[in-house]
């Protein structure tokens, strides 16, 4: 008798993916790290099947990128394959996942030597980063990209993106906004630009930075300011060329693949062009939100 295999659907940025498997471990993380992202079945943008292996699958295809750390990406033919190891030092992989070339099928291997002794809140298939290289490369086919930033959805449901790299302030300005009845925090860490529809919508994700905040809602994005540390709060409008580059340096991109690149520079060009940009130089007190409210009108 043949059982029937679990399913579980997540949806990040708007994108959903299907996630089947034999062992309901694999298809739900036991942490609860994704539970606000977790949808009812739907038609999936991503459909994966998980399963237990011995061995990890001999490793086809040739090197296009190198994490220095824990993973890497091969370029087949007809495929992508990801191979995580793990820092500890062991030579075997301990985690595959395997894709066509449009990421919107794939299977996932979990080797059941290394995780005999590891606790179940890790053996979930798309354990990060692998859930983030999955969007990453989804919205790359054409959805749109995920920026480094902080976001905040107003009451009347508009995104406001605080765009900037390690260090610029993100989390801290995301505490600023801390227990404000008229804001929702979306992300102090990461969010999704979704540029293929009529409107751009900012998303919430479920990987944060310091503040540990995420949401998976959305809205239309409003605005994006840029940020940096100053003795002082000052807002000054950026033309569109230099707000484009400024995003792009923000962005995560696919940089092995030159048409997914392509298609993710459309995107920002899109966002920069009809979304109003601005530099945010702020002191990290609450006076700054008093300082860009008429931004934000």
């Amino acid at each position: 008798m043949t059982s029937t295999p679990t399913e579980s659907f997540v949806s990040i940025g708007g994108v959903t993916v299907r996630i089947a498997s034999d062992d309901p471990r694999l298809a739900t993380p036991a942490d609860g790290s994704l539970d606000a992202f977790f949808v009812p079945p739907r038609p999936p943008d991503v459909d994966i099947r998980a399963r237990w292996t011995v061995a990890i699958d001999d490793h086809r295809g040739s090197v296009v990128f190198d994490s220095g750390a824990t993973w890497r990406l091969l370029k087949s033919s007809d495929e992508f394959l990801f191979i995580f190891q793990s820092t500890t030092g062991a030579a075997a992989p301990y985690r595959s996942a395997r894709f066509n070339r449009r990421f919107t099928e794939g299977d996932v291997q979990v080797s059941s030597r290394h995780f005999d002794t590891v606790e179940a809140a890790s053996v979930y298939a798309l354990q990060y980063p692998l859930d983030e290289l999955l969007v990453i490369h989804q919205l790359a086919q054409g959805k749109g990209v995920e920026i480094h930033g902080c976001a905040v959805r107003d009451c009347d449901g508009r995104v406001f993106l605080f765009a900037g790299q390690s260090g610029a302030g993100k989390s801290t300005l995301a505490r600023l906004w801390l227990n404000r009845p008229d804001v929702t925090l979306l992300s102090d860490e990461r969010v999704v630009l979704r540029t293929d529809a009529d409107r751009i919508d900012a998303y919430g994700t479920p990987w944060h930075g310091d503040a540990r905040l995420t949401s998976p809602q959305h809205g239309p994005l409003a605005a994006i300011f840029f940020l940096h540390h100053g003795p002082a709060h000052r807002v000054v409008a950026c033309g569109t060329p230099l707000s484009a580059a400024k995003l792009f340096s923000c962005a995560f991109l696919p940089f092995h693949d030159i048409d997914a690149v392509d298609r993710t520079m459309a995107a920002l060009e899109r966002v920069t062009g009809e979304v109003p940009c601005r530099d945010l130089w702020f002191a990290p007190d609450r006076s700054v939100i008093d300082a860009i409210a008429p931004c934000m009108r």
